[in-house]
């Protein structure tokens, strides 16, 4: 046996040795099937070295081409095999491609089936004999080149050649550069191989051996030491993880926390050093009910608290992992001692109740004394504490003027409650008193007939200036007065400073607007305004007098219980201090609906502000989104402004783009405060 011959069986008996080792460490561990992927390459390995070994020693023609057949389809079955085991390596990206590339494998054996011996060479046929390493005689075929075999080469490595780079390039080298690198090397070996042969072949190289024999072994060989390594690096994690192991359950049963292991059926099979010291190891095998009892879960967390059977009772808040074993299921009750906690917490749950009795005490004895409600002088619901001292005066000393009135307020303020007290307080009290709210859409309310259910039984109906005669015209929103009613009702002024009296009226007149600023938007006559604004009477907002807000509160959570039929509810400062901590943007009105909620929505004796606090946040977020709504309309108006270069109207002007007429754009920039800043 020559030196070739014996290395070659030293290589199939190496490869068909790690074969088995593969398919036993596969059976050992049932992790990484590729294991059975090189198994089955190396089998392959075996069998392509010994047959390529007696076709070199093989003499005969017809039995060197019988050979020859066997080593070619052996040859196409390990170079898809190691194709597949790429394919698998990449984690089987570049599908198409191994498609491809297995589809051409296929047709090629396919053909050197058909075509059997006549593959390669298809006539003079002659075994040639070289000599080396001491003499060794080793055989290769020759003879004519089928043209089946020139085109089928060209096809299979050209093709393997385009696989082996396309899947090269798609792998990551940055996750596994020493895979990469194998795969690399596996291209080079198969290009210089694969060529080599054919050249020998093509008899262009003479007296050489093929060597695509031994390049594609070494290939085999490089894969190997990737899975050898991964092995090793396994065997390895699986050491640290056999030390990480015994740490932890030296952890385990050092740790000052019980830790009771049981099983599906509920039966102690563990307890640690801890555990030991208060229960004894007896527990062990016995029901987990024997020792503990579910005392409550946790709703804020995953947590169980259980206590002792023994006495005195032990409380233990723990956490329940359950672990899926091979064989069962197995659950750990991992916990700390609470007794002194739970004890604690009784203590203080015995104190909370006694301050809540007592707190309930208090809030009846703390609670707002009635103050001009006790005279007969009981101040308004609209004018009390701070705000009273002087419009409640006031009021009284001009209630019997005949002198028209102008109450200014916003939306809610209580401007009909003063034109009432107005008309209270005067002389016309019994006399007959409209309100009239003004409307654009309605003319001439002066002239028109008002219908009047008494006249109407007699009749006739009358103008509103008729039926009002003697008494009060309550004339609210002024500031939608058609311009034809504002010159009639400003005659009606001049009238009673003519004395030429056709009627005797006081008028009270209310608006939520600036009437002098619609003067100068010119939309408001100018002459009746001068009259309205001989006297006038201004009603701040309820958030510029929250000192108000206890007398209020006293005088209007009495008439919703007196109305309801409920027992005078007492007030608290809390509550108090509730309602003063809202702006109140809908002022009196708004006020007034949340008390009415509250008294009816109240338990007990005291007045309960129940859900005011999310009412307060609701109407605050929208009071905010308002806000930013105009924020974002004084932002976009500035930047129209800046294009057209603060030209206001005019061809290309603000007004222009923004599609809206000069007065309107002025409007807008005072309301929302937009002037040019000088440079």
């Amino acid at each position: 046996m020559g030196i070739i011959t014996t290395f070659n069986s030293i290589q199939s008996g190496i490869f068909i040795t790690l074969s088995f080792l593969y398919i036993l460490n596969y059976m050992l561990s049932r992790k990484d099937k590729i294991q059975l992927i090189y198994s089955g390459i190396c089998m392959l390995s075996s069998l392509f070295i010994l047959t390529s070994t007696i076709m070199h020693q093989e003499t005969d023609v017809d039995k060197y081409r019988s050979i020859f057949f066997a080593v070619v389809l052996i040859y196409m079955l390990l170079m898809e095999a190691i194709f597949f085991l790429i394919y698998f390596l990449n984690k089987k990206k570049g599908t198409i491609p191994f498609i491809i590339i297995t589809t051409i494998t296929a047709i090629i054996v396919i053909v050197v089936i058909i075509q059997n011996k006549n593959f390669v060479f298809d006539g003079g046929y002659n075994v040639r004999e070289y000599m080396f390493f001491s003499n060794e005689s080793y055989y290769i075929l020759s003879g004519t080149v089928s043209e089946w075999y020139n085109y089928s080469i060209l096809i299979f490595y050209g093709s393997g050649i385009a696989y082996f780079i396309w899947m090269l390039i798609g792998s990551d080298s940055k996750k596994s550069s020493f895979r990469y690198q194998i795969q690399f090397y596996v291209i080079i070996l198969f290009l210089i191989g694969n060529i080599y042969d054919v050249l020998i072949d093509k008899e262009i190289i003479e007296n050489s051996v093929y060597i695509s024999e031994y390049t594609i072994i070494f290939s085999i060989l490089l894969f190997n030491l990737d899975l050898i390594s991964d092995i090793y690096k396994g065997n390895k994690d699986k050491e640290k993880f056999l030390v990480l192991s015994q740490n932890f359950n030296k952890l385990i049963q050092d740790i000052r926390l019980y830790v009771i292991g049981f099983d599906e059926k509920k039966n102690i099979n563990f307890i640690n050093n801890y555990a030991i010291e208060i229960f004894g190891k007896e527990v062990v095998k016995k029901q987990l009910s024997s020792l503990l009892t579910l005392e409550s879960e946790d709703t804020t967390s995953d947590l169980t608290i259980f206590h002792t059977n023994d006495k005195p009772k032990k409380y233990i808040k723990s956490s329940i992992i359950t672990l899926n074993t091979t064989e069962n299921l197995q659950s750990y009750i991992i916990g700390y001692d609470i007794t002194e906690r739970k004890r604690e917490q009784k203590k203080l749950k015995s104190t909370l109740i006694e301050l809540s009795k007592l707190t309930n005490e208090l809030e009846q004895e703390n609670t707002i004394l009635k103050v001009a409600s006790q005279n007969n002088n009981k101040p308004n619901e609209l004018f009390v504490g701070s705000f009273a001292s002087s419009i409640e005066e006031e009021v009284k000393r001009i209630a019997n003027y005949k002198s028209t009135v102008l109450i200014e307020g916003a939306n809610g303020t209580g401007k009909k409650y003063v034109a009432d007290l107005i008309i209270k307080s005067s002389s016309r009290a019994n006399k007959p008193n409209i309100v009239y709210n003004c409307h654009q859409s309605i003319k001439s309310i002066f002239q028109t007939q008002y219908y009047d259910s008494s006249s109407y039984s007699q009749g006739g109906n009358r103008s509103i200036l008729d039926v009002v005669n003697n008494g009060t015209l309550i004339i609210s929103d002024i500031e939608n007065m058609s311009g034809a009613d504002q010159e009639h009702l400003l005659s009606l002024l001049k009238e009673k400073d003519s004395e030429r009296l056709m009627h005797d009226i006081k008028f009270i007149v209310t608006t939520t607007k600036d009437l002098k600023q619609l003067v100068r938007e010119r939309s408001f006559n100018l002459e009746l305004y001068q009259y309205l604004s001989i006297y006038n009477i201004h009603i701040p907002e309820l958030q510029n007098r929250l000192s108000d807000i206890p007398y209020l509160t006293d005088i209007f959570v009495t008439q919703f219980c007196k109305r309801n039929n409920i027992d005078k509810l007492s007030i608290s400062i809390a509550s108090i201090k509730k309602l003063q901590s809202y702006n109140w943007p809908g002022n009196i009105k708004e006020f007034r609906l949340v008390l009415q909620k509250a008294v009816l929505t109240s338990k007990g004796k005291t007045l309960k502000l129940t859900g005011f606090e999310e009412y307060k946040k609701e109407k605050e977020k929208k009071n905010r989104e308002i806000l930013s709504l105009e924020e974002f309309e004084r932002k976009y108006i500035i930047d129209i402004l800046n294009l057209s270069k603060w030209k206001v109207s005019g061809k290309n002007s603000a007004s222009e783009y923004l599609g809206i007429n000069e007065a309107t754009l002025r409007s807008k920039m005072k309301k929302l405060s937009i002037a040019k800043t000088k440079n």
